[in-house]
């Protein structure tokens, strides 16, 4: 309660309301307008299942969930004859072709779909939300929503880590002809078979593992790769031998890469056609991009499969540096406070665990002193790793932490350390919510390992790059 003033007395200037900052305003507004976005999508993405299901019943009396129940006559008769092709041909459930039928009749007049025309387009709309809403409602999952583009929309599923493009499947089924719809069942159920042998593994208890930021993360997260290169063919052919041999080496080396690249290939062809035949290509230019295109054509050896850098950074490599320990430290109240939060019972195995390997804090990915770190490059300039560019590490340097590593040493400690935390009166009960990144992460140490001895064996050069979010 305020004190009342004296009489002549002035009232007390009451202190003014601060306002929020200009960039605090923005920032409000832009969560406001995305919330809205979002929350219209989603009631647009309702809206386009229910009619698209509404009117398949209204104009075929055919009910759409029917279709996909794993103990229903069109799942069963295609299980069936799964494998035969002349029983395929013979079995299809009428069903499939009355909606096949019905679908493609949608079309109209047309050849194929346009989705530029608007009854396309809308058909297209509504068939996508159904298969994105008919398996986000049957096994749990999140809408995950890139832009205005529908074909960019996913579905990430919350019990497997599994995500789909509802809308870009839908369009490849619209432009497939006959057939679509038995293909359409046919995924529908392998993704139902995966959820059951999750629910097998878990035994019989349903876990949301995956939140919409797991999947978040896919699509925002730079990747990390290693390479083992061939680095002495790749400067010979680089710097001394004329580019007509460059080019000959490429055509040799192209088609390992598989057809998937071959348009990569020919493009890096047609690029060096363009320079002086006879002189080597160092000699006319430094274009670091053309460099690396060419190196992962005619000298690439063994690649690790690209790694969330963070995961990388802030586990895997951490791991390394752990080993496989033969006992536990005690928990002290920072630990105990740490599992309270939530922490990820890997994360807080590679934290608590002592390394028995000393990294260089101030090091490449934490790890790493930098006289272990080169340039690939005949330039010499700085090197700007965040934005692509590639470091050449010397494999030498991982050999004392990867020559006795045995993964499932490693993962069978990891399993000791939970049962470990689980013992201490003070800690809280936890579920292992840590197994899938334990796994993640001695894999990928296994890979490096298997780089590291290709480099080694082959006296290769071991590169890093950080790789773009997949699209």
């Amino acid at each position: 309660m305020s004190e009342e003033n004296e009489p002549g007395e002035a009232p007390e200037p009451k202190e003014p309301r601060k306002k929020k900052s200009e960039g605090a305003q923005q920032l409000a507004a832009a969560e406001e307008a995305a919330k809205a976005r979002f929350e219209k999508a989603m009631a647009d993405l309702r809206e386009g299942a229910y009619r698209f299901s509404s009117k398949v019943r209204g104009q075929t009396d055919i009910v759409l969930e029917e279709l996909i129940d794993p103990d229903g006559d069109v799942v069963g008769a295609i299980a069936d004859v799964e494998g035969d092709a002349g029983a395929i041909a013979l079995a299809v459930p009428v069903e499939l072709i009355t909606f096949d039928t019905w679908l493609f009749g949608q079309i109209g007049d047309k050849e194929e779909l346009d989705l530029k025309d608007e009854q396309h387009w809308e058909t297209w709309f509504n068939f996508g939300s159904w298969i994105g809403e008919t398996m986000r409602r049957r096994h749990g999952g999140h809408w995950i929503l890139f832009g205005d583009d529908p074909h960019t929309w996913r579905i990430g599923f919350s019990k497997v880590f599994l995500e789909v493009a509802p809308f870009m499947f839908a369009e490849q089924l619209l432009r497939m002809g006959s057939g679509a719809m038995r293909r359409m069942v046919t995924e529908i159920e392998k993704i139902r078979e995966s959820h059951t042998e999750q629910a097998e593994r878990d035994k019989g208890q349903s876990l949301d593992r995956f939140l919409s930021q797991h999947y978040l993360r896919l699509h925002t997260v730079p990747l990390g790769q290693w390479m083992s290169m061939d680095f002495a063919n790749l400067g010979r052919l680089w710097s001394k031998e004329p580019t007509s041999a460059l080019i000959e080496a490429i055509k040799e080396a192209g088609p390992r890469l598989g057809p998937q690249n071959q348009q990569i290939v020919q493009r890096v062809i047609e690029a060096l056609s363009r320079a002086n035949q006879e002189k080597p290509v160092a000699e006319q230019t430094n274009d670091r991009g053309l460099f690396e295109a060419i190196a992962q054509i005619v000298a690439l050896r063994r690649a690790t499969a690209p790694l969330a850098i963070d995961i990388l950074e802030r586990v895997v490599v951490p791991a390394m540096h752990v080993g496989v320990p033969e006992t536990f430290p005690p928990l002290d109240e920072d630990d105990l406070s740490n599992l309270r939060k939530g922490i990820e019972l890997f994360v807080f195995f590679v934290e608590v665990v002592p390394h028995q390997h000393q990294a260089d804090d101030e090091g490449f990915l934490g790890s790493i002193p930098h006289d272990q770190l080169s340039t690939p490059y005949a330039d010499r300039n700085v090197l700007e790793v965040g934005k692509g560019d590639w470091v050449v590490v010397n494999p030498g340097y991982f050999v004392p932490m990867l020559k006795e590593l045995d993964p499932q040493k490693l993962l069978d400690k990891y399993d000791d350390f939970v049962k470990y935390v689980g013992s201490q009166p003070d800690a809280p009960r936890r579920r292992d919510d840590g197994r899938m990144l334990a796994e993640t992460a001695i894999r990928a140490l296994a890979d490096l390992k298997a780089c590291v001895g290709t480099a080694l064996t082959n006296k290769d050069a071991l590169v890093f790059r950080i790789l773009p979010p997949p699209g």
